[in-house]
């Protein structure tokens, strides 16, 4: 008795299978690789952008009540409670709601008073950047580590704030 056993050509072989599932897996890999860093980007942007539109609110305040938000400890600035100056400027009906950052950071703000160049200064730490210091419209008002805001590559991103009537 012969055995007539006949191979389909239909399907695909099991070297052909694999090669596939490891192309796949490849792609995967690359793709949740860089994932981790485009979240840190997006919400770094998040971070500069509620930023300007603080200081917008911040210009807002000082054009109502020619002063800026007083600062709570003196010497100190808001980055351990970030409430106190964002809350008078939601109490002042400029800022609809106190905002939380997107990563846990906190939004930092000293008032140098209207005699110094900085004004209010605003701060806030970014996840993806190891130097600031070439991101346009990060202020770098002192000398490399001097302070939070110095010429040296940090990741503060720092909004100058000054008291000029033609901002």
């Amino acid at each position: 008795m012969r055995n007539n056993i006949s191979f389909s050509t239909k399907g695909f072989t099991l070297i052909e299978l694999l090669v596939v599932i490891s192309i796949i897996g490849l792609l995967a890999s690359v793709v949740l690789v860089s994932f981790p860093t485009s979240t840190k980007k997006t919400r770094d942007s998040i971070r500069m952008q509620e930023l300007k539109q603080i200081q917008t609110a911040l210009r807002l305040y000082y054009d109502i009540h020619h002063q800026m938000p007083i600062n709570r400890t003196p010497g100190f600035g808001y980055c351990d409670n970030q409430a106190n100056f964002l809350q008078e400027l939601v109490d002042a009906g400029l800022w609809p709601y106190n905002p939380k950052d997107p990563g846990n950071r906190n939004y930092c703000y000293y008032d140098y008073g209207p005699d110094n160049s900085i004004g209010a200064l605003l701060v806030v730490t970014l996840e993806s950047y190891s130097g600031t210091e070439g991101i346009p419209g990060s202020c770098r008002p002192w000398a490399p580590g001097v302070n939070w805001c110095s010429k040296s590559d940090n990741s503060y991103y720092c909004l100058c704030t000054p008291y000029s009537p033609y901002w």
